[in-house]
């Protein structure tokens, strides 16, 4: 008899430790924090993470083997995971990146590309009064557009960047503008 009610404390004890585990959101919680403070695994937000009945599943993408490798060696060795199931497939740096060509450089469809930014920024300043009579050159490469020469106020010059930032295809402005007397 004292056997078999030291095995049912012993059963009992085993199933108050399970229930006692974590959630599968304090898992994924811990897995995607121990992720994105490894210094190996530079580009962790494009590493997802999943956990389903203690079984963690990793998908996205990861800079490099090395990277991926280590995501998946922190799943695993998070405390009450059973199993780590990954879906992360490797792309490099480069791959991710396309090297600027003419064709690279195109705008995606529907994009103004960097002539017609420039001649829309161009005729918006000429015909805005908040700037009138400023002489503002504009530039833009690859959707930055940079603004050049001289204005008569701090007001003016932060105008000549709004406008500038509300244009389609705008990606930053490099604002170069000095007031004059500064």
């Amino acid at each position: 008899m004292k056997r078999l009610s030291g095995l049912l404390a012993l059963l009992l004890m085993a199933t108050l430790a399970a229930a006692c585990g974590e959630s599968d959101a304090d898992i994924t919680a811990k897995v995607k924090t121990q992720i994105s403070t490894d210094r190996s695994i530079t580009e962790a937000s494009r590493i997802e993470v999943s956990t389903q009945n203690k079984v963690v599943t990793l998908s996205g993408t990861a800079e490099s083997p090395v990277a991926k490798e280590r995501a998946v060696a922190l799943a695993r060795g998070t405390a009450d995971v059973k199993n780590v199931i990954e879906n992360v497939t490797v792309v490099s740096p480069a791959a991710s990146v396309a090297p600027n060509t003419a064709e690279s450089a195109a705008p995606a469809a529907g994009v103004p590309d960097d002539a017609t930014i420039t001649s829309s920024i161009q005729t918006k300043l000429k015909e805005d009064k908040r700037v009138a009579g400023s002489q503002i050159g504009v530039e833009t490469r690859l959707g930055i557009v940079t603004l050049s020469g001289s204005v008569k106020s701090e007001q003016v010059k932060q105008d000549a960047m709004q406008i500038a930032q509300d244009t389609a295809g705008v990606q930053r402005v490099e604002n170069q503008l000095t007031v004059k007397g500064s």
